[in-house]
């Protein structure tokens, strides 16, 4: 597995990657393109047989991360690309001196919620009926130790 920076030919398999996960708040080609825009904005793919198998996003933000989507194709679930993913996001926060990553998840999202815990990730706010004016948004940090900046 390769975690690289996105490039626009990997859009069109982010989307497909989005639309294989029911209900997932999905960005379409179009919202990774206009990621490209943000300076702050950084998109990965985790590449597997030389395909995209999974995706992150996530703005830097001083002293901030905001981690903003992170999906996994089926094909590849459970194989350590997630995983793998927030690893490279760690690393890109620790070397830009950023003390916590922030994101929201679905609190119906049981495997994402695992996974974030399993990452150390702690629950700090909830937003009631944020999805669709009926799921709540779970918003979740963790804090960087010193040592990784």
């Amino acid at each position: 597995m390769i975690i690289r920076r996105a490039r626009a030919e990997d859009y069109a398999a982010f989307a497909a990657i989005e639309g294989e996960h029911p209900g997932y708040p999905a960005w379409g080609e179009k919202g990774f393109a206009a990621e490209e825009a943000n300076r702050n904005s950084v998109t990965l793919a985790a590449e597997v047989e030389g395909r995209p198998a999974g995706f992150i996003n996530f703005w830097i933000l001083r002293p901030q991360v905001q981690l903003n989507t992170l999906a996994v194709g089926r094909a590849a679930l459970r194989g350590g690309v997630a995983s793998a993913l927030l690893g490279k996001l760690f690393e890109y926060a620790a070397k830009s001196a950023c003390r916590e990553v922030d994101l929201e998840v679905n609190e119906h999202n049981a495997p994402a919620l695992a996974l974030y815990r399993r990452h150390g990730f702690e629950m700090v706010g909830k937003r009631p009926k944020f999805y669709n004016n009926t799921d709540a948004a779970l918003l979740l940090r963790k804090v960087l130790p010193p040592k990784d900046l």
